[in-house]
């Protein structure tokens, strides 16, 4: 299925250890998103659940577990695409041995999966960079590799015929990151789901987002979580559409809720004929 231009959602929630009240929070959003016209709708990071390190493993889902049933659901009812924000997942056995994730270390992955209108699983990305964070003194403040164990493989898809990027929260300050992903497909669009801090938002937020979407002359579509998940961790709220020209052209601001806005090939096509940045690239000289 290709259309030249859909409608696309971001959705910005605050997170805390309630999970129900946090599925609630997160459905309200998504049906109110497909009232209003979303083709794609993009949930936060963590959305299921935002609590200490320590308790992330008996919180986290089981593979394909209740949050996926729900996700995969909701998409097939609503008939849209669910960039389901992200989740914590325990590793399946072989794999946590292979990581080293035993013996009580009781790590998760950071997940975001992709459903398709029918229901159905089409992606699946898990975070490749933890953010680690420290206060002036040097206390630990965020420490994501306390809790959660790193992805190793960039995802790519493609949906209603664009190229999407994925990818989570600390990633969008890894230009590499997004190199790499470009070699691997010229993409159109990145979807970010994020938890990004409040503290490291209202400087870094914005300018990188459309730092990205220039360098790649891509939409960067990104849901942010908001306001305060529990003491000492807020985030920065302000999910936002980015087009290829750097323009934002919507902004949740602080507030949870949805904003919409176009996603247009012809505006993609427009903007990397007037300045073709993409085939002016020189790998060649890049890689010595």
């Amino acid at each position: 299925m290709t259309q030249k231009q859909i409608s696309v959602a971001v959705t910005s929630m605050t997170t805390t250890r309630d999970r129900g009240a946090n599925l609630l929070q997160a459905e309200n959003l998504v049906r109110g998103a497909a009232r209003s016209g979303a083709g794609w709708v993009v949930l936060p990071e963590m959305f299921v659940y935002q609590g200490p390190y320590d308790t992330l493993y008996e919180n986290a889902e089981p593979w394909r577990g209740p949050a996926w049933q729900w996700m995969s659901g909701l998409a097939k009812e609503l008939g849209i695409v669910l960039f389901g924000g992200s989740i914590a997942e325990r590793p399946e056995k072989a794999e946590a041995i292979r990581t080293g994730n035993h013996q009580g270390k009781n790590k998760v992955y950071n997940v975001a999966y992709v459903f398709g209108r029918d229901g159905k699983e089409i992606a699946c990305y898990r975070k490749v960079h933890l953010f680690n964070l420290k206060t002036p003194d040097g206390k630990p403040l965020y420490c994501e590799s306390d809790g959660y164990l790193s992805g190793d493989e960039a995802v790519v898809l493609e949906v209603d015929g664009y190229k999407v990027a994925m990818a989570i929260c600390y990633d969008l300050r890894f230009h590499e990151f997004f190199a790499m992903l470009s070699r691997k497909a010229k993409f159109d669009a990145v979807v970010m789901p994020s938890a990004f801090t409040q503290r490291t938002g209202m400087d870094h937020w914005e300018v990188l987002i459309r730092a990205r979407a220039i360098e790649h002359q891509a939409y960067f579509i990104a849901s942010n979580q908001t306001g305060e998940h529990g003491p000492g961790k807020n985030s920065y709220g302000h999910s936002m559409i980015v087009d290829p020209w750097g323009h934002k052209i919507c902004d949740t601001g602080d507030l949870t809720g949805f904003a919409l806005a176009p996603v247009s090939q012809e505006v993609l096509a427009r903007y990397r004929a007037q300045l073709p940045a993409i085939s002016d690239r020189r790998p060649e000289v890049y890689s010595r």
